[in-house]
């Protein structure tokens, strides 16, 4: 028999979501959000996807997002729906246990539209931890990844693939094929794997698109992956509930408790002094 993912349903709680996620490093958590904010979120972001152009393929990295996939960042800018959603206190609730061990408090690290297209190839599978150097990751996982469906997700349309287990293995270790499999699952459903399960996009044979939002958090002291100071307009922060402000890096990390410092300064103070003018 191959490898399956365990699901859960949208009622289960965060201790629920993080002890499957200390078992397999991946989870399906089924009818997570209702289908009305997967409606506004689509049609929030409708106009964004539309305006998009195809990726000019220039790099490797060009390649390893896709020639065929849209990718959007600045999400709490282009979607009202989804300051909200980026602070569920389901997802919170997970991510204090998964994060927290190793930092006083997390952060965003992306939000990130991704619409895999027909045409388009699988994803080489990665670690997401890996977008850090690896001395950094005796404090794995260093990102936990909440990948929100807003649309169906089916093998044929590039359902992200996942090796539950993995993020116990080796980092040289290579997957044999029955251990890998694909997040397959409905519209308003996620899937939540830490930075150290292998993962990737999946290869869209269907021409149907598969549309979805990769939520990552990480550790309050790393650089994350997205520049969201750049890709989200100050009035909008100002806007935002104080929780998702600090998701977006504008509050001081403050390590002492854990035998470090002061980070992510402004001014030689916090960075919530700018949501004050």
């Amino acid at each position: 028999m191959g490898a399956t993912v365990q699901r859960l349903s949208g009622s289960s709680s965060g201790d629920d979501i993080s002890k499957a996620l200390d078992d397999d490093g991946v989870v399906i958590v089924e009818d997570f959000l209702a289908p009305d904010l997967v409606a506004a979120l689509n049609g929030e972001l409708q106009p964004y996807i539309d305006a998009c152009k195809p990726r000019e393929q220039k790099s490797m990295y060009d390649g390893f997002l896709g020639a065929y996939t849209v990718r959007l960042h600045g999400i709490a800018a282009k979607a009202g729906s989804f300051p909200d959603v980026m602070i569920d206190p389901r997802i919170m609730a997970v991510m204090d246990q998964q994060l927290k061990p190793n930092c006083t408090d997390y952060r965003l690290s992306s939000a990130e539209l991704i619409e895999i297209r027909g045409g388009e190839t699988a994803q080489p599978i990665h670690r997401d931890d890996d977008s850090w150097p690896r001395a950094a990751q005796s404090a794995a996982p260093l990102v936990v990844n909440v990948m929100i469906a807003l649309s169906d997700y089916s093998a044929e349309n590039g359902a992200t693939v996942v090796v539950p287990g993995s993020h116990k293995w080796d980092l040289e270790r290579k997957p044999e094929p029955e251990e890998i499999t694909q997040a397959v699952m409905s519209p308003g459903s996620v899937a939540m794997f830490t930075g150290q399960t292998l993962h990737g996009g999946g290869q869209n044979v269907s021409g149907v698109p598969r549309r979805g939002l990769s939520v990552s958090y990480c550790h309050g002291w790393l650089v994350p992956v997205e520049n969201s100071w750049l890709g989200i307009p100050l009035e909008t922060v100002r806007n935002l509930p104080e929780r998702a402000q600090t998701m977006l890096g504008y509050d001081l990390y403050d390590g002492t408790s854990r035998g470090g410092g002061l980070i992510n300064m402004y001014e030689v103070g916090s960075p919530r002094a700018l949501l004050d003018g």
